[in-house]
């Protein structure tokens, strides 16, 4: 007996070049809301985390560098950042401030592993920094030895492994987890490593043989004190002493922005894909609905009811627009975790992977979309199907 499936089977086999046409257009636009829809969310997953993640309400950096601490801290751009003096004793006194502490940032030389280009040295006080150390020893790591290294996701190395950074040997103690920050491309070691470091005579020319030296100051705001307000007065009180002063909140404004921009775009780009799809698959199935109409007529004439008919119709629609929605979605993760740390190097943003239970939730939201479009194309031939008799449809077209 041809049962409903087996029919709609082999109406897609007989059908081939039509069924193809069907499945690429599904295969096309599952690809782009798909697509889409994880590079938009991963980009406000990287946003969202690297604002959690900051810590301070306010970085203080030399404002011949403050582009780079930006890219350092978002984009991942190695640099080495230096003030000619620290201001973080006397940003203790501003009116407001809290906690003060400090990094310091190191561009590598030339390394024999990760990129050729190195990775940013941050050095930190594990015990006072309460930006980045706070978030370390939240992971567990409470301590950092002169001869110990932790490295970002995307370094390349693994816990143990031994690395050399101006002639010092360091062991991988710990590896952090994703960002989507640029403290991903990054590896922080102690200040009694870092002075180590800028008090060797052969890097003389770079650091003149001091130590102590400091690149960023974070500063916690005092409670009952608006960031704004503090960075107001400390631009009051150190007015053209070389320093730049940004409340992380208006960073994080700004790449909420761009980011938003980035979004709006997505939605013209996604209303014009299901519109194309909609008009497109709509054409098709009244194409094919006009081209069996004799053979609906004649199947409705030997009694096979509308009901199994459409169903046979739609069995054979939704087996095109499965195989279309999984390739898309398949090829498009396929594409997108090789490219995972290219794309968040090429992006002038944060970018963190969402994780594969967000990325079920868009799968079903990819198969919904496509479902709904299916149903409105498909609305006109059922209609017909029901709506007239069998020897209407089994009239000879013109």
């Amino acid at each position: 007996m041809l049962t409903a499936n087996k029919f709609a089977l082999q109406n897609i086999y007989h059908q081939r070049f039509r069924s193809l046409i069907f499945f690429f257009l599904v295969f096309i636009a599952s690809t782009c809301i798909f697509g889409t829809d994880v590079f938009m969310e991963n980009m406000e997953s990287g946003v969202k985390y690297a604002e959690n993640k900051i810590g301070a309400d306010i970085i203080v950096v030399p404002s011949d560098y403050s582009d780079d601490a930006k890219e350092v801290l978002f984009e991942g751009n190695a640099c080495t950042i230096l003030f000619r003096e620290s201001p973080a004793e006397e940003l203790k006194t501003v009116e407001g401030v809290k906690h003060v502490s400090e990094q310091l940032y190191l561009e590598t030389l030339k390394m024999d592993c990760c990129s050729a280009a190195g990775v940013q040295i941050i050095a930190i006080d594990i015990h006072s920094d309460f930006a980045v150390g706070e978030w370390l020893k939240n992971k567990g790591i409470e301590t950092l030895g002169a001869d110990e290294i932790i490295v970002g996701s995307d370094c390349g190395l693994q816990v143990d492994d031994k690395i050399g950074f101006y002639d010092n040997i360091f062991r991988v103690a710990a590896v952090l987890e994703e960002t989507g920050m640029g403290y991903d491309e990054s590896a922080f070691i102690s200040f009694e490593a870092a002075d180590k470091i800028t008090a060797d005579p052969q890097y003389k020319d770079m650091f003149d043989e001091k130590t102590g030296l400091s690149s960023m100051v974070l500063i916690d705001v005092d409670e009952g004190y608006e960031a704004d307000t503090v960075r107001k007065n400390i631009i009051s009180n150190f007015y053209n002493d070389g320093i730049s002063v940004y409340s992380t909140s208006k960073l994080a404004e700004k790449l909420v922005s761009q980011v938003n921009y980035f979004r709006y775009l997505s939605y013209i780009m996604n209303a014009f894909v299901i519109l194309l799809a909609a008009v497109a698959l709509f054409s098709l199935i009244t194409i094919t609905f006009h081209q069996r109409r004799n053979h609906v007529g004649s199947l409705l004439s030997v009694g096979i009811g509308k009901k199994k008919i459409i169903q046979v119709f739609l069995l054979e629609y939704i087996y095109l627009m499965f195989a279309g929605i999984i390739a898309g979605i398949v090829l498009t993760i396929i594409f997108f975790m090789p490219l995972h740390s290219v794309i968040k190097q090429s992006l002038n943003l944060p970018y963190k992977f969402i994780g594969f239970d967000r990325v079920a939730l868009l799968s079903l939201k990819t198969i919904v979309i496509n479902f709904v479009i299916l149903l409105l194309a498909a609305s006109l031939s059922f209609y017909r199907i029901m709506k007239y008799e069998p020897a209407i449809l089994a009239e000879e077209q013109a």
